[in-house]
């Protein structure tokens, strides 16, 4: 009986690791990775950007990307190794596209493409991504990482969002003037009248 119960034990106690490991819903796995895809994928263009780029609010803001991002995929990581779950090690064909196409880019154009699509729109993305985690993740650490990670997606977007209203505006000194919904940046409409409707 004495041998009855450690086997016992020893099996509860594997069959508990295991099933904890295993027990984490295929919805937080998919969150786990797709955080650490949205991670990898800012700090690959942002270094293409750090390569690329002759402005000086770019190359700042994508520094920032590849710092912030870095340590948001350490803590992506940390997360999956204690739930057992395995991460990607390279960009996915989405990620890898944007990637090549930004590649092929210089100039100006990079930094609007770069901004509007690594910046603007990427985290237009992990904010929808980490709310979503923030709202149905089953697993507390799950959504305790989306809960940390808000602040400084959040962050990105709204600086992402005015350095590109600034590059759209055609002026890289302009100070979140607002000129994202204008249509000709500092170039008048036809005989100078408003667009009423």
């Amino acid at each position: 009986m004495n041998n009855f119960m450690r086997v016992a034990v020893l099996s509860a106690l594997l069959g508990a690791g295991s099933a904890w490991a295993e027990g984490l819903a295929k919805s937080d796995q998919k969150m786990l990775t797709d955080l650490a895809m949205a991670n990898m994928a800012e700090i690959e263009t942002a270094k293409l950007a750090l390569q690329k780029t002759q402005s000086d609010r770019v190359k700042s803001f994508a520094q920032q990307m590849v710092d912030d991002h870095t340590k948001g995929l350490e803590e992506v990581r940390k997360v999956a190794a204690a739930r057992s779950v395995t991460l990607p090690n390279e960009l996915d064909a989405k990620h890898k596209a944007m990637a090549a196409k930004l590649e092929k880019l210089s100039g100006d154009k990079f930094d609007r493409s770069y901004m509007e699509q690594a910046g603007v729109q990427a985290h237009k993305e992990a904010h929808q991504l980490v709310s979503k985690a923030e709202a149905t993740a089953q697993d507390s650490e799950v959504k305790s990482l989306a809960t940390r990670l808000q602040p400084t997606i959040h962050q990105h977007l709204n600086n992402a969002e005015q350095l590109n209203a600034a590059i759209k505006g055609g002026s890289s000194m302009v100070g979140g003037s607002g000129t994202e919904g204008s249509s000709g940046g500092n170039k008048p409409d036809r005989d100078g009248k408003p667009d009423r409707r």
